[in-house]
C-alpha cells in the first residue's frame, strides 16, 4: 500500500508520534489542517483512501438472502474465500431480519478458517469499494455456496429471537464487529452460518472486510506500528 495515503491533505503538518501510547497513525485533532479547519484521520481512513475497504451486499437495494434450516458445516449463508497470496480482514457484518418471519429462534454462527472452504455454486455477490484501486477486492463473497467439510474456528456465535417487525421492540440485529483482529492468510475463509427450523431466516445484509496483498502486509503493518 503506498506510504502515501498515511498523510493527510498538509504534507507539511507532523502525525502524532506512534509509539505505545498511539499505536496506529492517528493525526492530531489540532494540526494539521484542511481548508483552516482541525483534520485528523485513523488507520481506518488511510485503508479507505488506498482502496483497501470493501463491503459485499446484495445486487439490488431490495434484495435478501435466506438461511438455512439447520446446521451443516457444508452450507454456511455466506462464504469469503480468501485465495492464495491475499490477507483479509473482516470488519462487520450486518443482518437485518426482513421478510417471511423464520420458523423458529435463529442462530447466527461466524467462523474464520485457515483452508480453503469453498466448494461450487452459491451467488457471488457484489463488492464495492469506496475508493477503487488498481488492485482491487481478490476476494470473493459469496451467498448460498456448498463449503467443503472442516472448521476452523468460531469467533461470535448467538441465538435471536424470529422477528422481523421493530414495532414489537426486537433488536433487528445481529450487527457484529470484532473484538480482536482475525487476519486471514489465503487460502482462507470467513463463514456467516444462519438457521432455524422449518423456514430459515431472510436477511438484509452486509459484510464489510479489508484485504493486502501478503506480500505488502508486514510492511503496511510495520509502517503502522513501529
Amino acid at each position: 500500500m503506498p506510504q502515501a495515503i498515511l498523510h493527510t491533505y498538509d504534507s507539511n503538518e507532523a502525525a502524532v508520534p506512534v509509539d505505545a501510547t498511539n499505536p496506529i497513525p492517528i493525526y492530531d485533532v489540532v494540526t494539521p489542517r484542511f481548508r483552516d479547519a482541525p483534520f485528523s484521520a485513523d488507520y481506518m481512513w488511510a485503508l479507505a483512501y488506498g482502496g483497501r475497504l470493501f463491503t459485499a451486499s446484495d445486487a439490488a437495494a431490495g434484495d435478501l438472502v435466506t438461511g438455512q434450516t439447520s446446521f451443516a458445516n457444508t452450507t454456511p449463508t455466506f462464504l469469503l474465500n480468501v485465495p492464495a497470496g491475499t490477507v483479509a480482514l473482516p470488519l462487520s457484518v450486518d443482518l437485518a431480519q426482513s421478510g417471511v418471519v423464520a420458523g423458529g429462534a435463529v442462530d447466527v454462527l461466524m467462523e474464520v478458517d485457515r483452508v480453503n472452504r469453498f466448494s461450487t455454486g452459491g451467488v457471488s455477490e457484489k463488492v464495492f469499494s469506496p475508493r477503487p484501486s488498481d488492485v482491487g477486492s481478490q476476494c470473493t463473497l459469496r451467498s448460498g455456496a456448498t463449503a467443503l467439510a472442516g472448521y476452523g474456528i468460531r469467533v461470535w456465535g448467538a441465538t435471536i429471537g424470529q422477528d422481523v417487525s421493530p414495532a414489537e421492540g426486537a433488536v433487528q440485529g445481529p450487527f457484529w464487529k470484532p473484538s480482536i483482529p482475525h487476519f486471514i492468510s489465503g487460502p482462507g475463509a470467513f463463514l456467516v452460518f444462519t438457521y432455524a427450523a422449518t423456514t430459515g431466516p431472510s436477511w438484509l445484509w452486509s459484510i464489510a472486510w479489508a484485504e493486502w496483498p501478503a506480500s505488502e502486509l508486514s510492511s503496511v503493518l510495520h509502517g503502522a506500528l513501529s
